[in-house]
């Protein structure tokens, strides 16, 4: 029987269930989302490598590629965030923290994660606010008429995740 290997981002660490499942550890609820991310950037190179072919072998580019590009890129971003906050690769700049003693790196990295934990929850809901809206006024794309306010919803969903992702990576131990 063969054992799965943990990263090493998560090497030595043992967590909850709740915790796992929420972070995705030991990997099966990031793998999901990298799953979903990589459907919709397949999908999102098809609809590009129509429409240019169409575009200058046949004078004729897909109707609404633009369209359907926007969102699915869109889409890609807001998967990833719970990944990128799952796995701690947020951008960060290191110029002073670097020469910090290990106590003092260790609490700011603590407040940095309860910032981005604060920031994904306020975006969170200013989405879900945003879906609301959207749906209510009916908004849609202008060409090929896609709903915004389940895309939206989506987006909010996702950035939730993160959010709670973030929320638990607060109480683990490192």
């Amino acid at each position: 029987m063969s054992q799965e290997k943990p990263d090493s981002a998560t090497a030595g660490r043992e967590t909850s269930l709740p915790a796992r499942l929420v972070t995705g550890l030991p990997g099966a609820g990031t793998r999901v989302l990298q799953l979903v991310a990589a459907v919709l950037l397949l999908v999102m190179m098809t609809v590009t490598f129509i429409d240019v072919i169409g575009r200058y072998l046949f004078n004729a580019p897909l109707p609404g590629a633009f369209e359907l590009t926007e969102v699915l890129l869109a889409l890609v971003v807001f998967v990833g965030l719970p990944i990128v906050t799952a796995r701690r690769e947020h951008v960060t700049v290191d110029l002073l923290t670097g020469r910090l003693p290990g106590g003092l790196r260790a609490a700011l990295a603590w407040l940095a994660t309860l910032a981005t934990g604060l920031v994904l929850a306020l975006l969170a809901w200013r989405l879900a606010t945003s879906a609301r809206d959207f749906s209510a006024y009916g908004d849609a794309t202008v060409y090929l008429g896609i709903p915004l306010g389940p895309v939206a919803g989506i987006m909010a969903g996702l950035t939730g995740l993160a959010a709670l992702v973030a929320g638990v990576l607060l109480f683990r131990r490192n």
